[in-house]
């Protein structure tokens, strides 16, 4: 899978989306991170894409990702159903974050593997705020804690540390984020990697919104390629509380050539007050 941040919190992994790029199974130390809003503020960017948002849940609120997340890989599939992306507002601008998956590796000539994936732990800090600075922009430094069978393919059996800067700037109906970042990996055949995002969302109406992103990283491992990919997608706001997530892709030299990200997103808590 890819690590990002896939938002508010991604995608990547993210991240929206979400440990950007990286694939699981033979490197789940990288794993999907992101996602974010609240009701009363505009839709957030993250979460279903790979690149991530410098947005967070306010103070005491909650925002609980749920997706399915599918990707095809030379015929090998991996399915990460459903996988928990759980973030805290600990401050308007400080966020806590865990994330884990039940995982399920089908390779093209082998008998399937299930099981718990590693877990992701994060903080996101916003350190500037538009109406101030102009712009967003936040760090979010994560480590990948080993809790996946390496025996099956479920883990690297190692951690692995994400350390994410992230920027975001609005104009008018129209957002731009993205985030750039450094992945440190401890686990044998490994190597550290650098990984990029870059999105463009744009409001479609007072409940859809619709996105385009661009996203790579370089090599993962000694044997590995560095890849680039795209994503299309939206979130749909079905009630002030409750969101859907949708977004497809691919990615090309050592990515998956395909994936799609369809789940659900809830918020409660933090006194209906906005993110940012």
């Amino acid at each position: 899978m890819w690590l990002t941040g896939r938002a508010g919190s991604a995608r990547v992994p993210h991240a929206r989306a979400r440990p950007q790029q990286a694939r699981r199974g033979a490197s789940t130390a990288t794993a999907i991170l992101g996602m974010a809003l609240v009701a009363a503020g505009p839709l957030s960017a993250g979460a279903p894409f790979v690149t991530d948002d410098p947005e967070t849940p306010p103070a005491q609120g909650w925002e609980i990702n749920v997706p399915v997340i599918a990707e095809r890989d030379s015929g090998d599939y991996e399915l990460e159903m459903p996988l928990f992306d759980i973030n805290y507002g600990l401050r308007d601008n400080l966020q806590l974050k865990v994330e884990f998956s039940h995982l399920s590796i089908h390779p093209r000539n082998d008998a399937p593997t299930r099981g718990i994936s590693d877990a992701t732990v994060g903080l996101k800090w916003r350190i500037l705020e538009e109406e101030q600075a102009g712009f967003q922009m936040a760090v979010y430094p994560q480590a990948v804690v080993p809790m996946g069978s390496t025996e099956r393919g479920l883990g690297d059996g190692s951690p692995a540390y994400l350390l994410p800067v992230i920027a975001q700037k609005g104009y008018g109906e129209w957002t731009a984020f993205g985030n750039v970042g450094m992945v440190v990996q401890t686990h044998d055949g490994s190597r550290d990697y650098w990984f990029w995002g870059a999105a463009l969302q744009r409001r479609v109406t007072e409940r859809l919104e619709l996105a385009a992103e661009v996203f790579g990283n370089s090599a993962q491992d000694l044997e590995d390629r560095s890849s680039v990919g795209f994503n299309v997608g939206g979130i749909w706001e079905v009630t002030d509380g409750l969101r859907v997530l949708l977004s497809a892709g691919r990615a090309f030299g050592g990515g998956p050539d395909a994936m799609v990200y369809v789940g659900v997103q809830i918020l409660a808590g933090g006194g209906g007050k906005s993110p940012g």
